[in-house]
């Protein structure tokens, strides 16, 4: 009986999901090629992202100001790495994992997770300078860069997710997925602090030589994850031009699996034509298939649309989301010629009104970045104190503000 409940169950999801979305259609379409290449190269100017190169705290800095721009909540988590593979003290090296989280309005601690690795390596064919060269631009700045335009589009659209979407930048997992290893182990020990709903996992997304009428991708399914490898099937149909092949080959291969032994769903999105230059020196931006790329970041930005802001998958509440509350932080004050102040949380036609002590309209103005830094030339106010009221939507925030000359 309970079989076939979950059947039924399964059977209304896909329902529910088969008919093409326009909203998801509409965001999938906002996804820019030119973004995506640019990101893959901006990676690739490190030179090596090898996990023992020096330079690897660097390059996780990187991709955490590139999260924190695009209004993510991000941390640096390190783990030590020692493989006993080298002889000498580079055995021992801290690592760095990448992580960055859009809070859900309904369910916190429910999540999403999207991943994929940073760190590459070019050590086959006897090429000896893989600590300085590893440019790994397929392998796997293809993964990094879809997410990196992920969020783009999140922050852009100002999209807000009912569960916590966590994006992962994984470290060493050339050296054994220790990167991944180390962040599900944290998540689940000594108890789960995370209920994670779906992993969404990319590695190896840019090599194709076919044209646009046959591309075809590996759908790396887990056998606990049945409603979500049928949902990214369905998916690559409706909003890409993608055939899926469906395959369990490799999935032990990459960082989905490190979280599927913990008994997570998940699903691993990867190129079908394998690229000639795994971990060569040749694995440059330039033997990347954009448009093929393109079109596997918009079936990973389908799925994350419908698992983390979406309620039919992994249903958590039918309550109606609560608003975020407004933040507004002064910058400068007291102050002299400009007013700075941070927000965050406003709306896209939110506006400020800078009121005197009498309550006289000064000052009053649509904000320029409802989610970011901005400035209001006071240079013709008096000394004294005066009132910036900041409305956004049916939330009002008041803040005092002194002018010393």
């Amino acid at each position: 009986m309970k079989r076939i409940i979950s059947l039924i169950s399964a059977l209304f999801f896909l329902m529910s999901v088969s008919a093409q979305d326009n909203t998801i259609e509409n965001l999938c379409n906002k996804i820019n090629q030119d973004s995506l290449r640019q990101n893959v190269i901006e990676l690739q100017e490190f030179s090596t992202r090898y996990a023992y190169s020096p330079n690897r705290k660097q390059v996780a800095e990187y991709l955490k100001g590139r999260l924190e721009n695009y209004g993510f909540e991000v941390v640096i988590d390190s783990f030590l790495l020692q493989t006993g593979w080298f002889p000498t003290d580079a055995d021992t090296l801290w690592q760095y994992n990448v992580i960055g989280e859009k809070q859900g309005l309904w369910a916190q601690d429910t999540t999403i997770h999207l991943t994929a690795h940073y760190d590459s390596r070019s050590d086959m064919e006897g090429f000896e300078d893989y600590f300085n060269f590893a440019p790994g631009a397929d392998d796997n700045a293809s993964g990094v860069a879809a997410l990196l335009e992920i969020a783009r589009i999140i922050n852009q659209e100002n999209i807000q997710p009912i569960k916590t979407l966590v994006i992962d930048f994984f470290a060493a997992e050339e050296q054994g997925l220790r990167g991944s290893w180390d962040r599900i182990e944290k998540i689940s020990t000594p108890f789960w602090k995370e209920d994670i709903k779906a992993v969404i996992n990319l590695d190896m997304i840019g090599y194709c030589t076919s044209d646009s009428t046959d591309y075809v991708f590996d759908l790396i399914t887990y056998n606990n994850s049945s409603e979500l490898t049928q949902m990214a099937s369905e998916f690559a149909e409706q909003y890409t031009l993608l055939t899926p092949n469906q395959t369990t080959e490799n999935n032990y291969a990459s960082d989905s699996y490190s979280f599927y032994s913990y008994g997570v769903k998940c699903v691993f999105l990867m190129e079908h034509e394998f690229t000639p230059h795994y971990h060569t020196e040749r694995d440059v931006y330039t033997t990347i298939n954009y448009h093929f790329m393109r079109e596997l970041t918009k079936l990973a930005f389908a799925l994350t649309y419908e698992c983390g802001v979406k309620n039919d998958y992994a249903t958590v509440s039918t309550k109606t989301p609560s608003q975020p509350a407004i933040e507004v932080v002064l910058l400068t004050n007291p102050m002299q010629d400009n007013l700075r102040f941070s927000c965050r949380n406003l709306s896209s036609n939110s506006k400020y009104t800078l009121f005197s002590q009498s309550s006289q309209i000064l000052k009053q103005a649509r904000i320029e970045n409802p989610n970011g830094i901005n400035q209001i030339d006071c240079q013709d106010l008096n000394n004294g104190v005066y009132f910036l009221q900041i409305v956004s939507e049916n939330q009002t925030i008041t803040k005092k503000i002194v002018v010393i000359r």
